[in-house]
C-alpha cells in the first residue's frame, strides 16, 4: 500500500466531498441575488440545519455500508433497514413542518426572530423527501465505495451540484418564490437527481455481486446492524446539532439578523475545503484491513491537513476573499468583515477535520464505533460550553460561533487519538511497541 494508491481511492471522495460542499456557496449566491438577503440567506440557514438533524441518523450509512455489506443477505438485511429508517424520519419531517412541532423547536427552543421563522416555514414543508434521498444514495455510494467504485461517487455529486445550480439560476430568474423557498427546491431537486444517479450507477454492480442466494454462516440481522450503525448516527447527531445551537446562541447576542445570515457563509465556506478531509474517514475505513495501509495513510492525512489549512488561510487572509465575497457570493458589504473574521478564527479547522476523520476511520475499522458517539459527545460539550460562555459575556457572535466550533475539534482528535492508542494496546494484549506508538 503506498500513498499513490491512497491518492486515487482518496480522490473521487474527496471531489465528491467537495462538490457537495459547493452546493452551499451556490445556493446562497442565489439568494443574495434575491430580495431581502439577510432575512432569507438566515432562513434558509435553518431549513438547512433543521433538515440536517433529522437526516443525521441516515448520513453514516456510507460507513455502515462499507463495513457490513459482505454478501447478498447482508446487502438484503442493510436495505431493509434502510427503507425503515428513511421512511420513519420522512414522518418526522412532515411532523416538524406540518404541525405546531415547528414554532416549539424553532420559536420555543432556538428563538429565532420571527420574520426568519415565518420565512423558513415553507423551506421546510418543500424538504420533505430530503432524508429519503440522502439515505438511498449513501447506501448506495457505500456499495460502491466498498468495491472500489468510487470514481462514481463523484459522478453522482456532480449531478447534484449540477441540478442544484441549474435550479437556483432558473427560480431565480423567475422571480417569484422568495430566496429561502429557492435554495428549498435547489437542495430538494439536487438530491433526488443525485440518489437517482448512485442507484442506477450501483444496479449493475449489485446484480453482480449480491446475486447470491446461497445463505451466509453468520447471516447479518437487524440487532447486529444496530449495534453498529447507533453510535454512528449519534455521532452525525451530535454533529449537525451544533448548527442550531450555534444559530440559537447568536440569536440572543447583537446584531442577530446580520450574524445569522453572515454565519452560514463561515461555515459553508470552510465546509467546502473540509470536505477534503472528510473523504478520508471512508478511505481509512476501507483500508484499515491491511496492515502496511497505516504508515501511508497517516503520511497522507498530514498531507491533506496542511493543503486544506494553507488554502483557508490564504482566502481567510487576502484579497481573494473580497472578490469571492463580492463576484460570486454577491454577499452584502455590510456581512464582508463579518465573514472575513470568522474565517481568519477557523482556518485551522480542515487541519483538524483532516485529522479526526483518519481517526475516526481507524476507530470504525476496528469495530469500536461507541469511542468515536463518545468523541462527538465531547465535542458537542465544549462548543455548547463555549457557545454559554459567549452568551453569558454578550461577546460578538461569529467570534463565539468560530472559536466554539474550533475548541471542540481540538477536543474530540485529542480524545479520540488517545482512545485509538488504548484500543491498540488491547488488542495487542497490553503489549504495544515502542514503533506502534510512534505511528
Amino acid at each position: 500500500m503506498n500513498r499513490r494508491r491512497i491518492f486515487w481511492l482518496w480522490l473521487p471522495l474527496a471531489v465528491s466531498f467537495t462538490l457537495m460542499m459547493l452546493e452551499g456557496p451556490a445556493v446562497q449566491s442565489a439568494i443574495a441575488r434575491l430580495g431581502d438577503p439577510e432575512t432569507n440567506l438566515a432562513a434558509f440557514g435553518l431549513v438547512l440545519s433543521l433538515s440536517l438533524i433529522i437526516e443525521s441518523p441516515v448520513i453514516m450509512l456510507l460507513s455502515t455500508t462499507i463495513a457490513l455489506a459482505r454478501d447478498t443477505q447482508s446487502y438484503r438485511a442493510l436495505r431493509g433497514f434502510v427503507i425503515a429508517l428513511i421512511a420513519g424520519l420522512t414522518l418526522l419531517t412532515a411532523l416538524v413542518a406540518w404541525t405546531p412541532l415547528y414554532d416549539v423547536i424553532v420559536a420555543g427552543v432556538l428563538g429565532i426572530p420571527q420574520v426568519i421563522s415565518d420565512a423558513a416555514r415553507p423551506g421546510m414543508r418543500i424538504m420533505l423527501l430530503w432524508t429519503a434521498a440522502i439515505g438511498w444514495r449513501r447506501f448506495y455510494q457505500g456499495i460502491l465505495v466498498r468495491h472500489g467504485l468510487t470514481q462514481r461517487v463523484s459522478y453522482g455529486t456532480a449531478i447534484r451540484l449540477g441540478s442544484a445550480v441549474t435550479t437556483a439560476v432558473v427560480l431565480g430568474r423567475w422571480g417569484v418564490l422568495p430566496g429561502a423557498q429557492v435554495g428549498a427546491w435547489a437542495l430538494m431537486i439536487a438530491v433526488l437527481s443525485e440518489a437517482l444517479a448512485t442507484y442506477l450507477f450501483a444496479l449493475p454492480l449489485v446484480r453482480r455481486v449480491y446475486a447470491d442466494n446461497a445463505p451466509p454462516e453468520h447471516p447479518l440481522t437487524w440487532r447486529a446492524i444496530l449495534q453498529f450503525h447507533v453510535p454512528l448516527a449519534a455521532t452525525s447527531l451530535l454533529t449537525l446539532l451544533v448548527q442550531p445551537l450555534t444559530a440559537a446562541a447568536l440569536a440572543r447576542l447583537q446584531a442577530p439578523t446580520a450574524t445569522l445570515a453572515a454565519w452560514p457563509v463561515v461555515f459553508t465556506s470552510l465546509l467546502v475545503l473540509r470536505g477534503w478531509g472528510m473523504a478520508l474517514q471512508e478511505t481509512t475505513i476501507a483500508q484499515a484491513g491491511d496492515s502496511r495501509s497505516f504508515r501511508p495513510l497517516r503520511d497522507f492525512t498530514l498531507i491533506v491537513a496542511a493543503t486544506t489549512s494553507f488554502v483557508a488561510a490564504l482566502l481567510a487572509w487576502t484579497p481573494l476573499l473580497d472578490w469571492y465575497l463580492g463576484s460570486v457570493i454577491s454577499l452584502r458589504p455590510n456581512l464582508h468583515d463579518l465573514v472575513r473574521f470568522g474565517l481568519q478564527i477557523g482556518c485551522l479547522l480542515p487541519a483538524l477535520t483532516a485529522l479526526t476523520s483518519w481517526q475516526r476511520g481507524l476507530l470504525v475499522a476496528a469495530k469500536t464505533t461507541s469511542s468515536v458517539y463518545r468523541g462527538m459527545g465531547l465535542n458537542l460539550l465544549v462548543n455548547m460550553t463555549a457557545l454559554i460562555v459567549g452568551v453569558m459575556f454578550q461577546l460578538p457572535g461569529i467570534l463565539v460561533a468560530a472559536s466554539a466550533l474550533f475548541l471542540a475539534i481540538v477536543a474530540e482528535f485529542v480524545y479520540l487519538q488517545r482512545r485509538y492508542t488504548a484500543v491498540v494496546q488491547e488488542q495487542s494484549g497490553g503489549r504495544l511497541s515502542s514503533t506502534a506508538v510512534a505511528r
